[in-house]
């Protein structure tokens, strides 16, 4: 059991590093942005094979609001990975360049930036909403957290417009001019920024719907101990 976890994390640690390098790599690097995609897919594949068990469950479950926003992140992420799937078999000029040339590459590189851009979201929502931190931890620990997360979260916010992310993930960007003189280091460190970032709020919301689901439940037993006792 614990050698299984100890792959799942690798998978998904894996996986998140992949995706920051294939969104730092889409404008100025097309070979590994290429093949960085190519071994996001299988990572995501593999992912989705090791957690079969929850995302079945998931899928059953109609009850907890957390589950139901699960549901919707699954559902658009399989929409998002269809999309990107047939506008990278248009775009592709290395790994899948032996295919003969398919039309449509103006709408491809729309539907492309479109879905990619926001598969990043989802997927780091995805993140944010599976972090769990201790309920019983030391008081300076605790503060140490959150400063770090205000501190991290500022940067990706910093991040999140000077990589221009809300035109990108609104469509209104069509023709992406490559930046070659910011170094590809700062650019992976920026797209991390967003990554944590989003990861953050969505951490935050799964926070907010567990302690609204605890007083939930225990309005309900305290209703009821108190109905028991009238009756």
């Amino acid at each position: 059991m614990k050698g299984n976890r100890a792959i799942k994390i690798a998978v998904d640690v894996a996986m998140s590093v992949v995706l920051v390098a294939t969104m730092a790599t889409a404008l100025v690097q097309e070979v590994p942005h290429e093949w960085l995609g190519i071994a996001m897919f299988v990572l995501m594949l593999t992912h989705v094979v090791l957690n079969r068990k929850w995302i079945l469950g998931v899928v059953r479950s109609r009850r907890k609001a957390s589950y139901m926003l699960h549901l919707i992140l699954i559902v658009a992420l399989l929409v998002c990975l269809v999309g990107m799937i047939a506008s990278s078999l248009v775009l592709s000029k290395y790994v899948f360049g032996f295919l003969p040339a398919l039309p449509g590459a103006s709408w491809a590189r729309r539907i492309h930036m479109l879905f990619s851009y926001w598969m990043f979201v989802l997927a780091f929502a995805h993140v944010g909403l599976h972090v769990r931190i201790p309920r019983h931890m030391a008081p300076w620990k605790r503060w140490a957290m959150r400063v770090a997360a205000v501190t991290v979260g500022a940067y990706g916010l910093y991040a999140f417009v000077r990589l221009g992310m809300f035109a990108y993930l609104t469509g209104q960007v069509q023709f992406a001019m490559a930046d070659f003189e910011t170094p590809l280091a700062i650019t992976f460190a920026r797209h991390a920024g967003v990554a944590a970032l989003i990861a953050i709020v969505f951490h935050g919301v799964q926070v907010a719907l567990t302690t609204a689901g605890r007083r939930g439940r225990a309005q309900g037993r305290r209703g009821n101990e108190q109905g028991g006792r009238a009756a």
